[in-house]
């Protein structure tokens, strides 16, 4: 492990232990740094019909982890989360879905499940540290001219979460309800290096997870496409209507609006007479909106499904820098591996009074339209951090939030 992302060498740590190569390198490179590790693994809800398991903790994945905790000399132990991960992360899956958003599992997992149940399970038990195979990088500073201020014993510490050092495999985005509380007992061991090194030292060390093939679905889906699982779950809801254009003319049908996304050019049919003009086909259309009172689906062409205003809702501020009422410039992810946009980010002036943080919304303006801006998604937000000791930058998560056409 690099140096730079020890703490105390000393220290308890729980390792989550999800049975894939991540997971498994994380777990070794703490107990190569000397820390004493056990491992934990998860069991989470599953769908009981027709007999799927859940990617992340199948019987398979249950065993590559016991026998990585093995090879490394650890202990390794089960334990069932499975009643509050079909209440937080699938319950609300299926809700926004219903209500015509485009939710984000994998946040909610992180927020309830990881840094929620499993840290606060292991904080209890004694651990100082709670590490998983996540793809992003802590960075500790002391902060300036604060120490003469505070009180003896109290360390003015303040915890910055980087990008991954490798790009494409970056998961920062799926992190930013953490808090500065939650980060000075996390670590990310595989953050500073690349998928490829990972592997390498899983095959180096002869861990069993070595070959494993990686999933990067939701894992609670047995099919690689959330809709089959939304037509088991939510039959009722899958109700097949009108699709219009902006103007409010019938051109085609849909097959229930929790099927589709804003953005999605695909997955509903249009009548023969809109397909075509002047002898010529016409472009795509994109969803861009839905109707659910209607039950109509409204599409258009690629400028009208563009966007370069939207809302954000429910904000985190992992950095001690957040927008105001002035606003700030920074960049922002509207979905995971998605490009960084530049924007300008303030808060709603009508909020400033309000002593529930959860309502305050936010306004972002982007720099350049956008395709595809889904309300019930996240947005989250960095900036550029200059990365002391090394001579170049990189992009640290200020926060984030869940993307809202308006403000309410």
């Amino acid at each position: 492990m690099k140096k730079k992302t020890l703490r105390r060498a000393q220290g308890k740590v729980a390792v989550a232990m999800s049975g894939g190569v991540d997971s498994g390198v994380a777990a070794g490179l703490l107990v190569k740094a000397g820390y004493k590790c056990v491992g934990f693994h998860m069991k989470l809800w599953h769908e009981e019909q027709g007999n799927f398991e859940n990617k992340c903790c199948s019987t398979e994945s249950l065993e590559a982890a016991r026998k990585t905790c093995h090879k490394l000399g650890i202990p390794f132990y089960p334990i069932d989360f499975s009643g509050i991960f079909k209440k937080q992360v699938v319950d609300y899956f299926l809700e926004e879905y219903s209500a015509g958003l485009t939710p984000n599992p994998c946040v909610m997992c992180n927020k309830f499940i990881k840094f929620g149940k499993l840290l606060d399970y292991v904080r209890r038990l004694g651990f100082d540290y709670l590490a998983t195979g996540h793809y992003a990088r802590i960075v500790e500073r002391e902060t300036q001219n604060v120490r003469r201020k505070t009180k003896k014993n109290v360390s003015p510490i303040t915890y910055h979460l980087l990008r991954a050092q490798d790009e494409q495999k970056d998961q920062s985005y799926f992190l930013y309800n953490l808090t500065q509380e939650q980060l000075a007992h996390v670590l990310f061991p595989v953050g500073d290096y690349s998928k490829k090194q990972v592997k390498a030292m899983a095959e180096k060390w002869k861990l069993p997870v070595a070959r494993r093939p990686e999933s990067q679905e939701i894992c609670f889906l047995p099919e690689t496409d959330y809709r089959p699982f939304l037509k088991r779950q939510i039959p009722k809801k899958i109700i097949p209507g009108e699709v219009v254009d902006t103007n409010g003319r019938v051109i085609g049908r849909h097959y229930g609006l929790p099927l589709y996304t804003i953005g999605q050019r695909h997955g509903f049919s249009i009548n023969g007479k809109w397909k075509m003009e002047n002898g010529k086909l016409i472009p795509p259309y994109y969803v861009i909106g839905k109707d659910g009172k209607k039950n109509r689906l409204i599409v258009g062409f690629g400028k009208e499904a563009e966007r370069k205003e939207f809302w954000v809702k429910n904000v985190n501020w992992l950095a001690p820098r957040s927008a105001s009422e002035v606003g700030i410039n920074c960049f922002v992810r509207i979905r995971h591996q998605g490009e960084l946009l530049d924007c300008r980010v303030k808060r709603n002036t009508q909020d400033a009074r309000r002593k529930n943080v959860s309502r305050i919304t936010y306004h972002v303006s982007l720099t350049e339209p956008e395709r595809g801006i889904a309300p019930g998604q996240a947005a989250v937000f960095y900036t550029k951090y200059q990365v002391s000791s090394i001579k170049y930058q990189d992009f640290e998560m200020l926060g984030g939030g869940i993307i809202a056409i308006d403000k309410n």
